[in-house]
């Protein structure tokens, strides 16, 4: 999905997850509970609804490449999984690719992949409507270390599944 926005805006935009409830379906409410920079372990509680009902999770970002990539992985909640958002500068606007991989294959693909796309296009359509000033959390692009055991961030972007 590309958007019409540099990818500076995008990514500080995705990497602050309280965003996610204004183009995010499923996201009801977002509220980080760490302090400092956002960057790799920065958590947030969450407030999702998981096949009808609603349930809370913890998030952990566990990627976190300035303009390139974050990850978020559900640590606790209903299922494990991890959202992946990779970002490219093309020309003056951004591609942004969304991958999603569950711990439990196969529960509800097809749902996600288009969910996943509905969420693209409602965050192109977010982004593109503002003035050009989307609103990053403050230390939304400083870069944190990665702390032990993060997954590396070489090889190649997400994959949508």
């Amino acid at each position: 999905m590309a958007i019409d926005r540099p990818i500076a805006q995008v990514f500080a935009f995705v990497a602050n997850a309280e965003t996610a409830p204004q183009w995010r379906e499923e996201i009801v409410d977002v509220r980080r509970t760490t302090a400092g920079p956002i960057g790799v372990g920065t958590t947030y509680q969450a407030l999702h609804t998981h096949l009808g009902e609603r349930a809370a999770s913890t998030l952990e970002i566990t990627e976190y490449e300035p303009n390139r990539k974050i990850s978020f992985e559900g640590i606790t909640g209903p299922g494990r999984f991890q959202d992946s958002y990779a970002f490219q500068s093309v020309g003056a606007s951004t591609r942004v690719t969304y991958g999603f991989d569950l711990a439990t294959q196969g529960h509800g693909a097809r749902s996600v992949s288009n969910r996943q796309a509905a969420d693209l296009s409602k965050l192109k359509l977010l982004l593109e409507a503002q003035d050009g000033a989307a609103r990053p959390a403050p230390g939304a692009a400083e870069v944190q270390s990665p702390r032990a055991g993060a997954r590396s961030v070489e090889g190649g972007g997400p994959t949508s599944r």
